[in-house]
Protein backbone atom coordinates (compact mmCIF):
# COMPACT_ATOMS: atom_id res chain seq x y z
CA UNK A 1 0.00 0.00 0.00
CA UNK A 2 1.65 3.27 -1.16
CA UNK A 3 1.47 6.08 1.75
CA UNK A 4 -0.01 9.33 0.36
CA UNK A 5 2.62 12.22 0.69
CA UNK A 6 1.97 14.45 3.60
CA UNK A 7 1.44 18.09 2.44
CA UNK A 8 3.10 20.00 5.34
CA UNK A 9 6.98 17.78 5.27
CA UNK A 10 6.59 19.54 1.92
CA UNK A 11 7.16 22.86 3.55
CA UNK A 12 10.78 24.86 4.14
CA UNK A 13 11.14 25.82 7.06
CA UNK A 14 11.79 29.32 5.08
CA UNK A 15 8.03 28.77 4.05
CA UNK A 16 6.52 27.79 7.34
CA UNK A 17 8.30 30.89 9.11
CA UNK A 18 7.26 33.27 6.75
CA UNK A 19 3.29 31.52 7.07
CA UNK A 20 3.73 31.65 10.79
CA UNK A 21 5.44 35.63 11.04
CA UNK A 22 2.33 36.51 8.78
CA UNK A 23 -0.22 34.64 11.35
CA UNK A 24 1.28 37.10 14.54
CA UNK A 25 1.28 39.80 11.90
CA UNK A 26 -2.11 39.36 11.00
CA UNK A 27 -2.40 38.83 15.04
CA UNK A 28 -0.71 41.80 15.88
CA UNK A 29 -2.57 44.19 13.52
CA UNK A 30 -5.94 43.22 14.55
CA UNK A 31 -4.93 43.86 18.21
CA UNK A 32 -3.80 47.50 17.06
CA UNK A 33 -6.96 47.58 15.35
CA UNK A 34 -9.44 46.44 18.02
CA UNK A 35 -10.60 43.74 15.84
CA UNK A 36 -13.70 41.71 17.07
CA UNK A 37 -12.75 38.66 16.52
CA UNK A 38 -9.36 39.01 18.02
CA UNK A 39 -10.63 39.76 21.54
CA UNK A 40 -13.76 37.05 21.17
CA UNK A 41 -12.87 35.23 24.13
CA UNK A 42 -16.10 32.44 24.18
CA UNK A 43 -16.33 29.36 25.14
CA UNK A 44 -15.13 27.54 28.76
CA UNK A 45 -12.78 29.95 30.93
CA UNK A 46 -12.23 27.38 33.42
CA UNK A 47 -9.94 25.42 32.44
CA UNK A 48 -6.71 25.63 34.16
CA UNK A 49 -4.61 29.19 34.03
CA UNK A 50 -5.10 31.54 31.00
CA UNK A 51 -2.80 34.21 30.84
CA UNK A 52 -4.90 36.33 28.49
CA UNK A 53 -7.95 35.90 31.24
CA UNK A 54 -5.84 36.85 34.18
CA UNK A 55 -4.43 39.86 31.93
CA UNK A 56 -8.37 40.63 31.34
CA UNK A 57 -9.43 40.26 35.19
CA UNK A 58 -6.53 42.66 36.18
CA UNK A 59 -6.73 45.30 33.91
CA UNK A 60 -9.96 45.22 31.70
CA UNK A 61 -10.11 45.49 28.19
CA UNK A 62 -6.11 47.26 28.26
CA UNK A 63 -4.75 44.17 29.88
CA UNK A 64 -6.28 41.71 26.50
CA UNK A 65 -4.83 43.93 24.50
CA UNK A 66 -1.43 44.46 25.51
CA UNK A 67 -1.66 40.43 26.48
CA UNK A 68 -2.38 39.57 22.89
CA UNK A 69 0.12 41.94 21.28
CA UNK A 70 2.60 40.42 23.53
CA UNK A 71 1.64 36.95 22.13
CA UNK A 72 1.94 38.53 19.14
CA UNK A 73 5.11 39.34 19.16
CA UNK A 74 5.95 36.10 20.96
CA UNK A 75 4.40 34.06 17.90
CA UNK A 76 6.79 36.60 15.12
CA UNK A 77 9.63 35.68 16.59
CA UNK A 78 9.29 32.37 16.63
CA UNK A 79 8.60 32.38 13.21
CA UNK A 80 12.21 34.50 12.63
CA UNK A 81 13.70 31.33 14.63
CA UNK A 82 12.23 29.11 12.67
CA UNK A 83 13.57 30.39 9.42
CA UNK A 84 17.02 31.65 11.02
CA UNK A 85 17.97 28.32 12.76
CA UNK A 86 16.03 25.29 10.77
CA UNK A 87 18.24 24.75 7.63
CA UNK A 88 17.39 21.70 5.11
Amino acid sequence: MNKEPDFFSNITPTSGGLIIIALGVLLLIGAIRRWKWVFDMTGERNKGFNFLLFLYDLFGDKGLRVGVIITSVIIILGGIGIMCFYKR
